[in-house]
Parts: C-alpha cells; structure tokens; sequence
C-alpha cells in the first residue's frame, strides 16, 4: 500500500510538472511572437522622397515615415541639410515642412522641423499626429539659414486607414487561452492518476 501512493503521488508530480513545462513554454512562445510581429517606429528613417537635391546653396534630403502613409495617422519626416558646395552638415537653420493638397495652395499640414526632435541632433524632424485624408500631396520642405533660403518639393501618396491588430489583446487572449488548456491538462493528470 505505501509503495503504491508513492508511486502514485510520483506519476501526479511528474505530470504536474509536465504540465507546467508546456504551459510555461507557451507563453514563452506567444509572449516571443506578439513581440516580434509587432511593428516598430522610431525617429528618423524611413522612405527617402527627396536624396540630395539642391535648394538655393543647400542640398535636402528628406524621409517620410511610415513608408507608407496612412490617413490619419501619424505622419514624421526626417531632413538632413547639407552646404551643396562642400557637404557641411548645417544644423543651424530653420526648416519648415508644408503640406498641401496637390495642384493647389490649400495648406493640409504646416509645422517645424527641429534638431531638439531629433534623437541624435544631426537631422531636423516634423511629426504631424494626423495625416490628411487618402490622397496625392505636395510637401514643400523650406531651409532658412545663413546660407539664404531654398526648398523642394514632391509628391506624397495617403493611402486610406487600414484596420489594425491589437498585438497586445492578441497576446493576452492567447495567454489565458493556453493557461486555460494547460489548468485543464493538469486537472485531467490529476484525475487519471486517482481513477489507477
């Protein structure tokens, strides 16, 4: 009789533990996958528009991101500004970012891009909390500084909003998914260790 309970009380801890294992590297898992889809946007990057192209004595260039622009989401450009004579990066200019509706002067968006925005101080950076709607834009990027003043100009497609997932209430539901399963699984060991 006490070789069997022990016996016993030994198959119910080792599929306990089992259990734990498999429920533990699911979450492992899910907590892995959640973070890993999850897009990632930070200052600077993104699609260059504009690489190098002259505005009066100064060469732009300009990174719209995300690559692709959503109606009414976040819109952040990065601009560096360089001397077009001998490539000097120039930090010490205003520049101004406007966006308009294309073909006309009606002006979308309009702000600053600064170095203070700039994570490493070597860009000027814009972010607009909204985007306008889906559509063909001009954006005119203006530098004034101690060189005078130029811009440049190009075109910017909105593409419409897309739905998007929720990585965080995906993971958490997938989480309490697997722990129900794995409270089931332990449960089930349990009771066909009593039944032999």
């Amino acid at each position: 009789m006490i070789s069997r309970r022990c016996v016993l009380s030994r198959v119910e801890v080792d599929a306990e533990t089992h259990s734990k294992k498999i429920v533990l590297c699911l979450i492992v898992l899910v907590v892995v996958i959640t973070t890993a889809v999850m897009p990632v946007f930070a200052h600077g990057g993104g699609l260059i528009h504009v690489a190098g192209e002259p505005a009066g004595d100064y060469r732009v260039t300009v990174w719209v991101a995300p690559n692709e622009v959503e109606a009414s989401k976040t819109l952040h450009f990065t601009v560096a500004v360089v001397e077009a004579e001998n490539n000097d990066m120039i930090l010490d200019a205003e520049v101004g970012i406007e966006v308009f509706a294309a073909g006309t002067d009606e002006r979308m968006l309009s702000g600053p891009a600064t170095t203070e925005q700039s994570v490493n101080k070597l860009f000027y950076e814009a972010d607009f909390s909204e985007a306008p709607e889906a559509g063909t834009y001009t954006v005119v990027t203006t530098v004034n500084g101690r060189l005078g003043t130029g811009d440049v100009a190009f075109d910017l497609e909105i593409i419409p909003a897309k739905t998007t997932v929720n990585w965080l209430f995906v993971g958490i539901g997938g989480l309490v998914v697997i722990v129900a399963i794995g409270l089931f699984l332990s449960r089930r060991s349990e009771h066909q260790s009593k039944e032999n």
